[in-house]
């Protein structure tokens, strides 16, 4: 895969006035239900935020590198951004069904995957983390394994991995001892170790999980520290290991959408009975800093509010007006940021730099 480098100099986020409010949901029409119907809601974490006046600034950002767009068609559908802890990046291509890794200078270092149900090759993979030592975990649904690569995109082991009903795995992040973390379509989280999956405590006020509980994205903060974020609703969790440490809510308050169960015959749907906002699209950490991509219900600014907290305190500190819209945005501990577009015409993933660090 070639590398498109933007040599000129600087890109300039939008400056926008201070904001506060509620999320606006937009109600779809709703036609008859049929016998049997019911509307559930997930139980939100918070029914609104802090109160906390959101600050929104621009910000002038270096690009260092970009791939994709319109001069480097190789990307289909890039996914699951991980700073690889040297400047560079990991990331999944769900089309292509390979897993890639671009160095700090935006040059391809490997690329990783085969589909299919063989020794070797992979199926669905929708998780993936990066250790410190380089190497990546990738959580293969489909075949019901998890792949290990080194740092140099060899694979070096799979083990097989028995979700029972758990459903697909949406979320991993990789603990320094070994446990790997899990979030899954029908488990909020788990802790697999030596094979087995262990309960981690979930938020008293939570309720009975309901289906978009069951979205978000995590990351490792220190030791056995790691951060979790709903991508729809309410709230952000730092937990150690299986505890659960601190709940707090983003700065900007969205709802859990209610969703309608309609059974025909011996089948049930699903439909929400208004369209779903996203909120958090990408978690990640930096130091004690958690960043936060955010969505909400202005399109206007949808993928383009990064915003800062800070873990010790669970106090939200600020906000960035990036240069453009990102449907997953990453920061490492280089302090790079790492923007992928996999929704446009020509996907494109964006290195770029904050004149003034973070």
């Amino acid at each position: 895969m070639g590398r498109v480098v933007k040599s000129v100099g600087r890109e300039l986020g939008t400056l926008r006035a201070r904001a506060r409010g509620t999320a606006v949901v937009v109600v779809f029409g709703v036609g008859g239900w049929a016998c049997g119907d019911s509307v559930t809601k997930g139980e939100a974490l918070f029914s609104a935020s802090d109160n906390v006046e959101r600050v929104e600034s621009s910000v002038v950002f270096d690009t260092l590198w970009a791939v994709g767009g319109p001069e480097d068609t190789i990307l289909a559908l890039p996914s699951l951004p991980r700073p690889d802890g040297a400047g560079g990046l990991v990331f999944f291509d769900l089309t292509n069904v390979k897993a890639y890794r671009i160095g700090a200078d935006g040059d391809l270092l490997w690329s990783w995957g085969e589909k299919g149900e063989g020794p070797g090759e992979i199926m669905n993979v929708r998780a993936l983390d990066v250790r410190s030592d380089g190497s990546v975990v990738l959580v293969d649904s489909g075949n019901q394994r998890l792949v290990t690569l080194d740092a140099k995109g060899r694979l070096v082991g799979e083990a097989p991995f028995r979700a029972g009903n758990s459903g697909a795995v949406q979320s991993l992040v990789a603990l320094p001892d070994g446990r790997l973390v899990l979030h899954a379509t029908r488990r909020v989280w788990g802790l697999w170790d030596s094979g087995s999956f262990v309960d981690v405590e979930v938020p008293a006020n939570l309720g009975e999980p309901q289906i978009l509980h069951h979205y978000g994205r995590g990351a490792r903060w220190a030791g056995g520290r790691w951060v979790f974020g709903f991508g729809f609703g309410n709230g952000w969790m730092v937990f150690e290991g299986t505890r659960l440490l601190k709940v707090r809510p983003y700065v900007l308050h969205t709802d859990f959408p209610e969703v309608r169960f309609m059974r025909q015959g011996f089948t049930r749907h699903l439909q929400h009975t208004s369209r779903p906002v996203e909120s958090g699209l990408s978690v990640s950490v930096r130091g004690d800093t958690l960043f936060v991509l955010f969505g909400g219900p202005e399109r206007e600014l949808w993928g383009r509010r990064l915003d800062r907290y800070d873990l010790r305190t669970g106090n939200y500190i600020a906000t960035e007006v990036l240069p453009h819209w990102a449907t997953r945005g990453v920061v490492g501990q280089s302090g790079r940021l790492f923007t992928v577009n996999s929704s446009a015409l020509f996907p494109s993933i964006v290195a770029l730099e904050r004149v003034a660090p973070f």
